[in-house]
């Protein structure tokens, strides 16, 4: 049982390291609305994992080892974010994480700035109070790609009662994220070093995800015969 918390722990972490900035930056602009920030962050992430619930239990009417094959989906999602900081983009990332560690509050303003203008937009067709709620929901579901590549896979291979865990364990970490977020902002010098290291640990992360989605599976017999 406490594998599993550790797993869906580090899952949770691995896939919300880039909306912690993108929470960071709307709370840094919604001074006196935080409130409808942090009930648009917890919107969107419950969505996200009612969505990864819905398509792994389709799944689960597959044969036994095909939904391990799900595990590709982290690993290829840690292997396209470790090309983007290793290929050709390697060296603008470099200079960029040394930027980030030089002027970290100069880099969570500009953030703060971007989402200034999201929430700019979006009141102009409907009140700042549901315009605030629901642009930070619809970022967070829609920057949630590699929430789906790891949540399905980690659904589908475990049972129903493991998943209510996994589901109590990611609630429990939306709660954690958005307390995080709201100490963070408060002290935006400590965002580069996150930013930073996090980004260069996601790929790593992903790809032990993928291979462990993969192994518990049976998927290996299935693919190899072993």
């Amino acid at each position: 049982m406490l594998n599993l918390v550790l797993l869906a722990t580090v899952a949770y972490a691995a896939t919300n390291i880039d909306n912690l900035f993108v929470l960071l930056a709307f709370l840094a602009q919604a001074r006196s609305g935080r409130q409808r920030v942090i009930a648009g962050q917890c919107a969107g992430s419950l969505i996200l994992i009612a969505g990864s619930i819905l398509f792994a239990a389709l799944l689960m009417h597959l044969p036994a080892g095909y939904p391990g094959l799900l595990g590709l989906l982290p690993i290829g999602v840690g292997l396209s974010q470790a090309w983007e900081h290793l290929g050709p983009g390697f060296a603008q990332w470099t200079k960029a994480g040394q930027d980030d560690a030089r002027a970290g509050a100069g880099a969570t303003a500009s953030s703060a700035s971007a989402a200034a203008a999201a929430l700019s937009n979006a009141a102009s067709t409907s009140s700042t109070r549901a315009s605030s709620f629901l642009t930070v929901a619809g970022v967070a579901i829609a920057n949630g790609s590699d929430n789906l590549a790891v949540y399905v896979p980690l659904y589908a291979s475990h049972t129903p009662s493991e998943n209510a865990l996994i589901s109590l364990v990611f609630v429990v970490m939306t709660g954690l994220w958005c307390a995080a977020a709201l100490w963070l902002v408060e002290h935006p010098l400590l965002g580069a070093p996150i930013r930073r290291y996090g980004t260069a640990l996601l790929p790593l992360i992903l790809l032990a995800i993928g291979v462990s989605v993969i192994a518990r599976d049976d998927t290996l017999r299935l693919v190899f015969g072993i």
